[in-house]
């Protein structure tokens, strides 16, 4: 499991109905953390090669592919950033130890963050075999790492989405288009601090129906489902 400061709670729900809770956490640098990472990695960058190889033999769609290879190389930079004692990620582990998600974020001016990168494991993205694919991981790191800006007195978040599907996904949680290349962002504390919130994701996910509570542990039992959703 990897240490450090918990920064949130939350319950994904897969397209199965099954619940899985994780834990968002700022690693600490120490060498059972970089075990940890370096293992979550080679099992990461094991589903990249099968994805790629599903691809290329029109068993899945190539976007599908590309994202898992983009989550490979995240997970790897986080890797080699916690080795070189760099800060600025969250990572949200399941509570079987599986690393589930990983962004990064920094501080190009002051008073403003970037979310740099932000990965899903590739197990769990849209589109993968199986039904085992979360809702919620991206918005909850999201949101913790808008929390820690917050803090800091960041009053404008910014992100690069890495495609039109990505930047469809943020553009249903808040975010904008604010500048050239695809830029988007939210601007002004109480937007940021919107993103922050308790992570309830908006209606989009009408799609599937799976959603996600994260935020204040006592917040995490209740897990949106369609059925509830005209009573919340």
């Amino acid at each position: 499991m990897i240490a450090g400061k918990v920064l949130g709670q939350g319950v994904a729900r897969t397209a199965s109905g099954a619940a899985i809770p994780f834990t968002m956490v700022e690693p600490e640098r120490s060498i059972p953390n970089l075990g940890e990472i370096g293992r979550e990695s080679r099992r990461w960058h094991g589903t990249a090669l099968r994805f790629r190889e599903m691809a290329n033999k029109g068993q899945l769609p190539n976007d599908v592919a590309k994202r898992a290879e983009f989550a490979d190389e995240v997970l790897a930079v986080v890797g080699e950033h916690l080795r070189l004692g760099v800060h600025g990620f969250v990572v949200a582990q399941g509570h079987d130890g599986r690393i589930l998600g990983v962004t990064t974020y920094g501080s190009p001016r002051p008073r403003e963050g970037s979310l740099n990168l932000v990965a899903i494991d590739p197990e769990q993205l849209a589109g993968t075999p199986g039904d085992q694919q979360l809702r919620g991981i991206g918005t909850s790191m999201v949101a913790a790492a808008s929390q820690i800006m917050l803090a800091r007195g960041d009053e404008a978040v910014y992100l690069h989405p890495f495609d039109q599907e990505a930047a469809l996904f943020w553009s249903h949680r808040g975010f904008g288009y604010c500048g050239a290349g695809g830029l988007l962002c939210v601007r002004g504390r109480a937007a940021v601090e919107a993103l922050k919130g308790r992570c309830e994701l908006s209606p989009d996910c009408g799609d599937t129906g799976d959603c996600v509570t994260c935020g204040r542990l006592e917040d995490t039992a209740r897990v949106r489902v369609p059925a509830l959703r005209a009573t919340m």
